[in-house]
């Protein structure tokens, strides 16, 4: 009839989505968002096989990228039809903070991955560029506000290739908005599931005491979500950044208290580093006690967005997610029969 026609009509006008992963938190929560509401979504994954199956069930079609050659991402870009690209991929070093001390296995992935972004987005014709930041790399602001305006901080390696991250979407020849995000939580972070599965074995994080900004993988999909929304403009502002942050700031130690406590494992073992065995490393250190509140009022009055959560409710529903994902594993999903099946655009 004519109303399914016009509803067709204006599904098959929506643009193109390509998410550079779509297997971590935030990845896996926007891609099943923008397919329930009609966009073509393309996703990436490091998963192999099981990564791929999961972009399938929600709806994505995934490939498997190379996140740090240009070409590649450039050809992935072209045959999904990218009109919008989306950048999770420095949530590998934005997870809960007691899991970040392999940070240096992700730098060229930061960096040099982002820059690959970047300009394949150029050459592919993609309309807007949407990268995920981290509020970490405002470095130890000594407990004080900070906003957008406010530099990020170069005391560190990963601090200084997160702002490269950042200063290439900035400095790109396309659109680009760039979301600080605090530390990232939720059911398909990595990050997050070491430390759950740490806890029901009895094992401890080490201690930070600084305090920090948090969001909720679903919350930071939502601000995401409302930019994908945001029609084109042939006057869209080229360079935008905004803080995306529940509005409660706590510190390491106490996001891990109120975790175990949720899980019903009670208070987890806090070690400090009075008796390691080798010196700690200074930018693990840092990431768990570096204290900085970034605001998130540019969010809230720009994109009318807020958090679903503060951190309580938002550990609620991550346990919910893993609970219900434990339930529906125990039945087996049928195998596919051929890659093919899998990787309708295949990385070459």
């Amino acid at each position: 009839n004519s109303e399914q026609t016009a509803i067709e009509s204006v599904e098959t006008t929506l643009p193109a989505v390509f998410i550079t992963n779509g297997t971590n938190a935030t990845g896996m929560a926007l891609a099943q968002m923008l397919v329930a509401a009609g966009y073509p979504v393309a996703a990436g994954t490091d998963l192999g096989s099981e990564g791929a199956y999961a972009l399938r069930a929600v709806g994505a079609v995934p490939v498997y990228p190379d996140m740090t050659r240009a070409s590649n991402l450039f050809s992935l870009m072209v045959m999904a039809k990218a009109e919008i690209v989306v950048n999770t991929v420095v949530e590998a070093v934005n997870g809960l903070p007691q899991k970040l001390d392999n940070w240096r296995d992700n730098l060229d992935l930061v960096e040099k991955g982002t820059q690959a972004v970047v300009e394949a987005a150029g050459k592919a014709g993609v309309k807007r560029l949407i990268h995920v930041s981290a509020t970490s790399a405002y470095g130890d602001q000594h407990g004080h506000e900070v906003d957008e305006t406010d530099h990020l901080s170069g005391s560190n390696d990963l601090y200084e290739a997160i702002h490269q991250a950042e200063a290439a979407v900035l400095d790109g020849a396309i659109p680009g908005y760039v979301l600080r995000a605090g530390f990232i939580y939720g059911a398909q972070s990595a990050a997050s599931s070491d430390v759950y599965h740490g806890f029901e074995n009895g094992k401890g994080v080490k201690t930070g005491s600084g305090v920090k900004g948090w969001v909720f993988a679903g919350s930071l999909a939502d601000a995401i979500v409302t930019l994908v929304k945001r029609e084109f403009s042939v006057d869209e502002p080229k360079a935008t950044v905004y803080n995306i942050v529940e509005d409660e700031y706590l510190t390491p130690d106490a996001f891990i208290t109120d975790l175990g406590e949720a899980m019903g494992v009670g208070t987890p073992s806090i070690g400090g580093w009075t008796f390691s065995l080798r010196a700690p490393d200074p930018v693990y250190v840092a990431l768990l006690s570096d204290s900085a509140l970034p605001s998130n009022a540019k969010a809230k009055e720009e994109l009318g967005w807020s958090p679903r959560f503060g951190h309580l409710g938002g550990i609620e529903a991550l346990l919910l997610s893993w609970r219900a994902a434990s339930s529906y594993s125990e039945e087996e999903p049928a195998q596919l029969e051929a890659p093919e099946e899998v990787l309708a655009l295949p990385a070459s």
